[in-house]
């Protein structure tokens, strides 16, 4: 859409998506259809899109309790979870392993809302099954104070995958002038402060690196905060250790 202005013409890029809510969302997809896209995966993906789906029923169930419902702006497809498995390195620190699962998560939005939220919460888990001691912090208060520092890390992930998905049509904006973009929820992307002029194929790489990046500082500052800062020099629970981790803590909840 174009808009005339003073200074001149701006055109606007509109793209479509999914509307409605989670209500709408468990009418429409049977559970004989999430088996179905649950039965080919691997036991990694299996046992992590099961949790990210509990997790995102979790939510769902909050707003509800606030007397909300959780939007949702795409299709689900949580067939994209080995996806995002097969990139998460699984060497280095425990904190490394938790940026690195929460990054690829988010990065590839397999749930149609809360992908940040959930990708928040799968971090939370790794660290609680690496750090005996570790104590998830508080992200859920009537004085919200988590969002002091959870908010900063959330709005820089959404600028990094705005930039990284744009790069192109940010440059030819830059090249004529502008200088912030502002994309939903009010979030805006000063142009000056990132690489724009590069392939895409380029930028789809080279921001997801940075992406990665910045979920493994979150992940390093949430083990702080949780009591087990010696996570970031730890080595990393393996795969298979998280994995049994998982299990074990879905035993634990159908025991009770």
């Amino acid at each position: 859409m174009d808009y005339s202005l003073p200074d001149g013409d701006v055109r606007v890029l509109y793209t479509t998506g999914v509307s409605g809510t989670a209500g709408d969302l468990d009418r429409e997809i049977s559970p004989a259809q999430l088996e179905e896209d649950l039965e080919p995966m691997d036991p990694t993906s299996r046992v992590i899109a099961i949790w990210l789906l509990q997790f995102f029923a979790e939510m769902q169930q909050e707003e509800q309790e606030n007397g909300s419902e959780l939007a949702i702006y795409k299709d689900l497809e949580i067939d994209r979870v080995p996806e995002a498995v097969d990139h998460v390195s699984w060497d280095g620190s425990a904190t490394d392993v938790a940026g690195s699962l929460m990054s690829n998560l988010i990065l590839r939005h397999s749930l149609p809302n809360a992908n940040h939220r959930t990708g928040i919460t799968m971090a939370q888990t790794y660290l609680e099954a690496a750090g005996a001691d570790f104590e998830t912090p508080k992200t859920h208060t009537e004085e919200y104070e988590w969002r002091e520092w959870v908010d900063p890390y959330i709005v820089e992930s959404k600028r990094l995958l705005t930039v990284r998905r744009h790069n192109l049509y940010f440059l030819t904006l830059k090249q004529n002038g502008c200088v912030i973009v502002r994309r939903k929820h009010d979030i805006e992307i000063p142009l000056e402060d990132y690489d724009l002029d590069m392939h895409y194929y380029e930028a789809w790489e080279e921001y997801a690196e940075l992406h990665e990046a910045h979920c493994i500082e979150f992940a390093e500052e949430l083990a702080t905060r949780g009591g087990e800062g010696n996570l970031v020099q730890e080595p990393a629970l393996s795969e298979e250790g998280f994995v049994d981790f998982l299990r074990s803590e879905n035993s634990s909840s159908e025991a009770e």
